[in-house]
C-alpha cells in the first residue's frame, strides 16, 4: 500500500491571529497544532512543502506555516493503513479541532487539532493512531527554526 495520509505536528509557542483563506481571520493559542493531509503517490514532496517558509498559500495549512510569524514543524508521520478522514475522527474524539480547518474537500468538522501540552499530545497520538510500526512512520524530527 502506497502511504498517502499524513500527520504534522507544528508548535504555537504565542497566541496569533492569522487570516485563512475563507475560514476568515482565526486566533491560534500556544500549544501543538496536529494536522492530518493526504498526498497520495507524492506525499514525501507535499510535506517537504510544507515545512519551507516560503511558498504561496494553496491550502489552509499552508497560512500556518509560511511567512512571518508561522507555527514551528516540529514531526511528521506517514499514515499508510490509515484514511486522511479516519486519522482526523479519531483525533476529534480526542483533542479540540479548529472547525471547518482543512476540510473544503471531505464533511469532517476539522483537519487540525489542538493539544495544550505535550503530555495532552502524547495521550492523544498513543490513543488515536496505530501502534504498529507497519502502520505509523515517523518522517521527520526536527525542533530547530
Amino acid at each position: 500500500m502506497k502511504p498517502s495520509a499524513y500527520l504534522l505536528l507544528l508548535w504555537n509557542r504565542t497566541t496569533r491571529a492569522r487570516q485563512v483563506g475563507r475560514l476568515g481571520r482565526l486566533c491560534f493559542e500556544p500549544g501543538f497544532y496536529l494536522y492530518v493531509g493526504s498526498g497520495g503517490p507524492n506525499v514525501l514532496k507535499r510535506i517537504l512543502r510544507h515545512m519551507r517558509s516560503r511558498k504561496p498559500a494553496r491550502w489552509h495549512i499552508d497560512h500556518l506555516t509560511a511567512g512571518p510569524g508561522r507555527m514551528r514543524f516540529v514531526d511528521a508521520w506517514l499514515l499508510p493503513a490509515m484514511p486522511e478522514c479516519g486519522a482526523a475522527d479519531s483525533l476529534a474524539k480526542r483533542l479540540s479541532g479548529v472547525v471547518g480547518f482543512g476540510t473544503s474537500d471531505c464533511r469532517c468538522p476539522s483537519h487540525l487539532f489542538r493539544a495544550r501540552d505535550i503530555s495532552e499530545l502524547d495521550r492523544a497520538l498513543r490513543s488515536a493512531l496505530p501502534t504498529n510500526s507497519s502502520q505509523r512512520y515517523r518522517v521527520f524530527t526536527s525542533f530547530a527554526e
